[in-house]
């Protein structure tokens, strides 16, 4: 009794650490602050109520709005080139020096000079280079800066590098001879631009012009009425809300708001995990007893807590996306549907701080977990968890709808992509069926679909069992129907009963001759002592713990077969040894099983089965009165000796049980009432 009252102190205390770690965890990845944000669209009606501005801020224009604005400016300006004067007068005297050694031998002088005349045209007027000349394709003016001052000039008035080459060479008064010569002789090495793209002059200006757009274009003065439910959002509607939105943001990143808002957090998901922990503590006192449970549940909603804190601090998707509900059903599946309940509202309610339509939030995903966990009130196949995640889309849609329709003036305004969000949602939660599996070997659970798989004759332990134990295997059948039906009357687990009840006696198939089920006249047990019958009928205990090792038995299945016999004492040889040795002082140490004594519903209503069913084979008759007195001997009998102190089974309970019993075993045993006999009856045997 102190082992356990220490167990269930530690316990409490785990139960206090669990509770803290997860709120911890829950607020620790939360983002940084909580972004205000609607759902609308363009085009359709504001469902949301009234919206009034709090404060006076100035509306920004859309990005396109400005992006066409600066596009403008780009177009209009006019970049900066440089005019070198060196260039032109460095060509000119090159192009003397040139003439003076050796062109004057082949030229007349007349065409040199029309030749220097020409060349001081071009560097006059100007030679762009060809990266200005192609900056300049879509443009007609730019301007020149030429020591401190600048001036707009027209693309047309200067000229590329080949047009004043052509423009020197190709002139009217050149005699055919000279100008053949002039081809040969390089005259395009005295062509160089003397106008240069200046790009750092040009970035500078333009980047000032571009500062001098305004980002704004109006204003909203505090306790303006921003729109109105109902109202239909258009362009200049969405972008006032978003300048809102952004101040709002912008506000919330100061650090004095973040201290309060971590300090609300905290505040509040503390009580929340708070109100869990006094629903268990008295409520559920056999959870806290297993560490699996709370490792479970309180796990399994910080995991999906700080799912919801990543998702929204760095996915811009909507939160409708993620399938919330799948954490009520998989606590409905290993857990019952209250505490399923309420750990999901816990986890709706701690994360509903950070989610963009907190309102419509909660109550969508409280219906849609409300769904999930009544809808399934045990997973035995695989269409069950299909038929559940479709309940869950109809019941998203219809609340969603029942939403808007108090919002909007028509239904047909209705987004049609929020129930694509439904549907991805609902399509995730299928994932549910294959997560079992990692959950049942992460916390030792057995779920129904496990239980089932496991309860199939054909498993080959059964198989082993059926072809070497054939009477146990039988009797395993019959003490699985009786234990389930009894275990569905007091509302206990009939699967696991069921399924447990195949497997409780597989410890009998290496020795199953030396069990009555399994004797055919020969019985090997007369050619032993008392001590070593007993020792052979209560190791099939231990062996079918082995067996259940072998083939990776769940924990649960293993459970009843170490207490189907609890700590009873093999009563047949026990008396046995007692006769044969009269003077000695009994002691049943070597004639006990090992237990444990059954601890759960499911273990008493087993050990009750395992016992009726077995004594009701060596009934010389079967009538309802024998029937109904063999169970209620065996069972009170285990009643007094203490077998079910240690399981939270009622005398109510037990009392439904003995009535299954004798329901099941009358049907089974074809038992008849004794009808009164005839008056015709009565005088054929006088005679």
């Amino acid at each position: 009794m102190n082992d356990k009252r220490q167990l269930i102190k530690s316990n409490r205390n785990l139960l206090i650490v669990l509770s803290l770690l997860s709120a911890f965890l829950t607020v620790y990845f939360m983002p940084a602050f909580h972004r205000e944000s609607y759902m609308y669209t363009i085009g359709k009606p504001w469902t949301y109520d009234v919206l009034i501005a709090p404060f006076s801020f100035s509306i920004e224009k859309s990005d396109d709005v400005w992006q066409a604005e600066a596009d403008s400016v780009k177009a209009a300006f006019a970049p900066y080139f440089s005019r070198n004067a060196s260039v032109g007068a460095g060509a000119l005297e090159e192009f003397d020096r040139f003439y003076a050694d050796s062109l004057h031998k082949l030229v007349w002088e007349v065409t040199y000079n029309t030749i220097r005349e020409r060349l001081a045209e071009v560097y006059s007027d100007g030679i762009i280079s060809t990266e200005g000349e192609d900056l300049l394709s879509d443009r007609e003016v730019f301007r020149v800066y030429e020591g401190n001052t600048s001036a707009f000039v027209r693309k047309s008035s200067v000229r590329s590098e080949r047009d004043a080459y052509n423009y020197v060479l190709n002139v009217a008064d050149y005699y055919y001879h000279d100008r053949y010569i002039l081809r040969e002789q390089n005259l395009e090495d005295f062509i160089r631009p003397n106008v240069i793209y200046d790009a750092a002059r040009s970035d500078a200006d333009l980047e000032a012009q571009l500062d001098q757009i305004s980002h704004y274009r109006g204003m909203v003065v505090a306790d303006q009425r921003i729109i109105d439910q109902g109202e239909i959002v258009d362009v200049q509607k969405s972008q006032i809300i978003k300048s809102y939105l952004d101040i709002v943001n912008e506000k919330n990143e100061s650090k004095r708001f973040q201290l309060l808002t971590w300090g609300g957090r905290v505040v509040f998901v503390l009580l929340c995990y708070l109100v869990l922990y006094i629903y268990l503590t008295l409520y559920r006192m056999d959870d806290i007893d297993s560490r699996s449970i709370l490792y479970f549940l309180f796990g399994s909603i910080a995991l999906f807590s700080v799912g919801v804190d990543l998702f929204c601090q760095y996915s811009g998707w909507s939160i409708l996306l993620l399938p919330c509900s799948m954490l009520a059903i998989l606590l409905r599946i290993f857990l019952d549907s209250r505490t399923a309940f309420t750990g999901y509202m816990v986890f709706i309610l701690s994360t509903s701080l950070i989610v963009s339509m907190p309102y419509e939030y909660v109550l969508l995903q409280l219906m849609a977990g409300l769904t999930g966990i009544y809808s399934l009130k045990e997973l035995s196949q695989r269409s069950h968890i299909l038929r559940t995640s479709m309940l869950i889309f109809i019941s998203y849609g219809l609340v969603w709808i029942a939403l808007q329709m108090t919002q909007l003036e028509n239904i047909r305004d209705i987004d049609p992509l929020i129930f694509l969000f439904f549907l991805i949602n609902c399509v995730v939660i299928l994932l549910v069926y294959p997560l079992l599996f990692v959950i049942e070997k992460l916390f030792g659970f057995t779920s129904n679909v496990t239980l089932i798989e496991l309860s199939n004759i054909n498993n080959p332990l059964l198989r082993e069992l059926a072809e070497k134990a054939p009477g146990t295997f039988q009797h395993s059948m019959q003490v699985s129907t009786l234990a389930a039906e009894a275990a569905r009357r007091i509302k206990a687990n009939p699967a696991l009963v069921r399924t447990a009840a195949l497997y409780h006696d597989i410890g009998k198939i290496d020795s199953a001759p030396f069990f009555t089920e399994n004797q055919n006249g020969v019985n090997p047990h007369e050619k032993l002592t008392p001590q070593q019958s007993a020792h052979i009928i209560i190791e099939h205990v231990e062996k079918g713990l082995q067996l259940a090792d072998k083939y990776g038995l769940p924990t649960a299945i293993r459970g009843f077969i170490s207490s189907h016999h609890g700590k009873g004492v093999a009563r047949y040889f026990y008396i046995k040894y007692t006769q044969e040795h009269p003077d000695m002082q009994p002691d049943s140490t070597g004639f006990s099983y090992p237990g444990p004594n059954p601890y759960s519903k499911e273990t008493a209503v087993l050990m009750m089965a395992d016992a009726v069913e077995a004594a009701s084979r060596s009934l010389k008759e079967y009538t309802e009165e024998s029937i109904g007195e063999m169970v209620d001997k065996i069972i009170d009998t285990q009643v007094q000796e203490g077998y079910f102190r240690d399981c939270p089974i009622s005398w109510l309970e037990v009392n439904k049980v003995k009535e299954t019993f004798k329901e099941k075993l009358r049907t089974m045993y074809h038992t008849r009432i004794s009808y009164p006999e005839s008056t015709v009856d009565l005088r054929q045997k006088k005679q």
